[in-house]
């Protein structure tokens, strides 16, 4: 979170905003913000009276000339939404009057408008800086001051606190470098400007009645939009810290042909039997699963999963593979175990046969297992080919609506990421807390549905008391949960079998409309 900063809430919604070309503003600028900060200064209740008029105090010429100074090291920007996909044109009395036919007429005057963006979050302007007493104090008031940022239908409540910004200051970026956002922002000399286009506007001395006359050549003439001590910024969204993971390492054992999805979890247990009977007495809990009395087990242990050619040949495996996911906490002597075990395995059997398996010293980094998105695509998650809820239903009540299928894979994302979310609670109050907290972290699911399956029994290995197998399909956002490059599975065969995730990329914009569908 930000040190400082100023943050603008629409109470409608809706910010409406128009550039000097008359195109819709997606977004309050600096100098936007820094414009009613000084209008808030020059004729709000800080304001200080003299023979001319009101103006702002000395003390508002230096908090405004210090942002001229410091620009934002961040920017916090919500989730933008155009209200109208087409541009709109309004006529509207200017007072522009033509003698026509004899009588006077009220001439409309057509003006492009719009319904401006929809917004779901304040935007925010933050310093990583010291910023002054004084100038926090000072700007403070004068936020108080500010009824609207943009036009007059544009309502707006200021206030200082903080903020996590989505993009940073870039100060080095030069204006032959491509990428990130280009800002305008108040530079010295900014606020000089405004006040002296104020003063220009409201001249000392008022025309005469003759001068001011109305004369039927005249057109409606604007004051002119000061544009001296204006700059421009970049900003970029920030390379984000890679969550962790939780697997940290994937080991592939190559086999000798395909594996039907059916029968992915059958041989998953067949090689999980296979590796603690090679290890005989004594295999470490990492791999059996099996904890001592009052030992609380991570949320993640040994998993095996059955990965497609076409998955790792990027890796450099020629055949589909048995992966095993080693998970971050693992200790490095169960880690010595479980490679003194798999060494030198070659067959392995299962109800559904006999299958050649060989480790070839092919490892990967699991927070690097996928391929990056492309430029423009955002990345979402499938389970493959299926997953399984954790828990049985939950019962609604007045407090909380039923359980979905929807709570359920979100459920089983919270459990992956378990010792990250720090969930309270027991039985449903805890469950509830843990889809909260996946919430928060921007987990969401845009779809989901149950597979009927007459053999859902293939698709599990061993459920809990009064739990029933309900293989279902999803798309899911991770969120900041994890990467985009990152190997997971989730749901309650993850660690033999079952709920992969693989990647789903699709336009960032058709991702926005997926996500407002799933809302």
């Amino acid at each position: 979170m930000s040190g400082f900063a100023i943050v603008a809430t629409f109470p409608l919604g809706t910010y409406t905003g128009h550039r000097r070309d008359g195109s819709a503003d997606p977004f309050p600028d600096l100098a936007r913000l820094h414009a009613a900060l000084v209008n808030a200064a020059a004729q709000g209740s800080s304001a200080v009276l003299d023979r001319t008029g009101l103006r702002p105090s000395e003390r508002a010429v230096n908090a405004l000339k210090w942002i001229e100074q410091n620009p934002p090291s961040g920017i916090r920007l919500p989730r933008i939404v155009r209200l109208t996909g087409k541009d709109a044109i309004a006529y509207r009395a200017e007072g522009v009057i033509r003698k026509e036919g004899g009588r006077w007429v009220d001439k409309k005057v057509m003006r492009p408008i719009s319904d401006g963006v929809a917004v779901d979050g304040p935007f925010g302007w933050c310093w990583d800086t010291e910023v002054p007493a004084e100038v926090k104090e000072t700007l403070a008031e004068l936020c108080a001051d500010v009824c609207c940022l943009g036009e007059a239908t544009s309502p707006a409540v200021l206030h200082v606190g903080e903020i996590e910004p989505t993009d940073v200051l870039k100060a080095t970026a030069t204006a032959f470098e491509a990428g990130g956002r280009r800002v305008r922002a108040p530079a010295p000399g900014r606020v000089d400007s405004l006040l002296q286009a104020h003063q220009s506007a409201r001249p000392a001395k008022y025309p005469t009645l003759k001068q001011d006359q109305h004369k039927a050549t005249e057109e409606a003439t604007p004051p002119p939009v000061a544009s001296g001590g204006l700059t421009e910024l970049r900003y970029i969204r920030p390379e984000p810290e890679l969550p962790a993971a939780p697997w940290q390492r994937v080991v592939l054992l190559e086999l000798d042909a395909p594996i039907p999805h059916e029968q992915r979890v059958g041989w998953c247990v067949a090689l999980h039997r296979a590796i603690i009977s090679r290890i005989g007495l004594g295999a470490p809990a990492l791999i059996t699963g099996k904890y001592g009395r009052g030992v609380l087990p991570p949320a993640n242990r040994l998993a095996i999963q059955y990965l497609d050619q076409s998955m790792v040949a990027v890796h450099g495996a020629q055949k589909p593979v048995l992966a095993l996911l080693i998970p971050r906490d693992a200790d490095s002597e169960d880690l010595f175990v479980l490679h003194q075990a798999v060494a030198g395995l070659r067959f392995l059997k299962s109800r559904y046969g006999e299958r050649r398996i060989q480790f070839n010293g092919l490892g990967i980094d699991a927070h690097e297992f996928w391929p990056a998105p492309r430029a423009g695509y955002q990345r979402l998650w499938m389970t493959h080919p299926v997953a399984i809820p954790e828990t049985r239903p939950q019962r609604g009540d007045k407090k909380h609506p039923g359980w979905t299928l929807a709570d359920a894979a979100l459920l089983s994302l919270g459990f992956v990421w378990r010792d990250d979310l720090g969930a309270v609670g027991t039985g449903s109050a805890k469950y509830r807390d843990v889809v909260a907290r996946v919430k928060e972290r921007g987990g969401n699911v845009l779809s989901a549905r149950l597979v009927p399956a007459r053999d859902a029994d293939n698709y599990v290995h061993k459920l809990p008391d009064g739990v029933t197998a309900q293989p279902y399909r999803a798309t899911l956002d991770l969120g900041s949960l994890s990467s985009a490059r990152t190997l997971v599975a989730i749901g309650q065969t993850r660690h033999l079998g079952g709920g992969l995730l693989v990647p789903v990329d699709v336009p960032a914009d058709a991702a926005d409309l997926l996500e407002e569908t799933a809302r």
